[in-house]
Formats: C-alpha cells, sequence, structure tokens
C-alpha cells in the first residue's frame, strides 16, 4: 500500500500488477503503513499524536501558488498583464465557438492542515472553537492555556505542546 498525496488516494497493487486504488474508504477504521497511521473522514489525515484524549492529525493538500501566462518567446510571467482567451467565436455563426488551450503555468504547493479527533475517528480542523467544543469540561484551562501560550493553528509544533497539555488535564 501507499498514499498518494497528489490524488489523496490509498493504492495498492494488485495480483495482476495493476495500481488500484481504495473503494469505500468510508468504511475503514483505519490503516497503519510502517510507522504511519491514516484515518479516512472526507479525505485521508495522517495521525500525529495519539494520547488518549486528544488525536492530533495533519493532512496535506495541493494549493495553486501561483499563474504564470506565457508571454513572447515562451517565457512565462506573473507580473505582465496577458490576456488569455479560452473560447474563441469567429463570428459567422452565433452558436459556433472554438475551446482554445490556454497557455500558462501553474505553480502548486503543499501545504499541511490539521485537524483534531475524536473517540470515534471523526475529524475537525484544528481551530480555537472546534477545540473548545471538543473539550467542554476542560474549557476554562483550555482558555487560560490559550492566553499564556499564543497557539497558532496552522503549526505543528503549537498544536503537539497543545496535545500534550490536554493529555496532562486527564
Amino acid at each position: 500500500m501507499n498514499y498518494s498525496h497528489l490524488v489523496d488516494q490509498m493504492l495498492f497493487i494488485d495480483n495482476k500488477g495493476d495500481t488500484l486504488a481504495l473503494a469505500d474508504e468510508i468504511t475503514i477504521k483505519f490503516i497503519a503503513i510502517d510507522k504511519d497511521t491514516f484515518y479516512y473522514d472526507e479525505g485521508y489525515t495522517r495521525l500525529i499524536v495519539n494520547n488518549g484524549v486528544v488525536k492530533l492529525a495533519e493532512r496535506q493538500i495541493w494549493v495553486v501558488a501561483d499563474v504564470r501566462k506565457i508571454g513572447t518567446h515562451n517565457t512565462s510571467t506573473s507580473t505582465v498583464a496577458i490576456t488569455s482567451l479560452s473560447i474563441y467565436n469567429d463570428g459567422t455563426a452565433r452558436a459556433k465557438s472554438h475551446d482554445l488551450l490556454i497557455n500558462e503555468d501553474m505553480l502548486i504547493k503543499k501545504e499541511s492542515q490539521y485537524f483534531f479527533g475524536d473517540e470515534y475517528n471523526h475529524f475537525a480542523r484544528a481551530t480555537k472553537k472546534k477545540l473548545l467544543l471538543l473539550f467542554p469540561r476542560e474549557h476554562l484551562s483550555l482558555e487560560n492555556y490559550l492566553k499564556e501560550n499564543k497557539v497558532n493553528f496552522d503549526k505543528k509544533d503549537d498544536l503537539e505542546k497543545l496535545a500534550q497539555f490536554l493529555g496532562q488535564l486527564h
């Protein structure tokens, strides 16, 4: 088995040597590959921390960082205004149009999103609001922790420290 970040799929090789993707992921409790454990909840998340109180997981996604249009001499640029058309109507027949190939370079980058998981392996994006909803009994302790420690919910280190704090509460 292998996890493909690009297409967010678990892939495996069948008896014939063909690469296939898992189907019906919602029926899978978790998948362990070497030291990594993956859960499926509207996408695959990789477990970072499970201290019995909270699960912290990461999902890596691809986002468009920049679109660079191809200009003169086949060079790409993101600073010069270049007009691109995706459809061309030749004017002879109103209903007749032609699809055009847009000449662009797209830069994509991998970003990490972090999630809190509950005992039922449902994962919610790591935010202050979701954290307080998951742990209503620890509301006051969490509020104090968040005041004393400026937690960035997009930073793995901050969330690992927060998970460690939650583990100490129980």
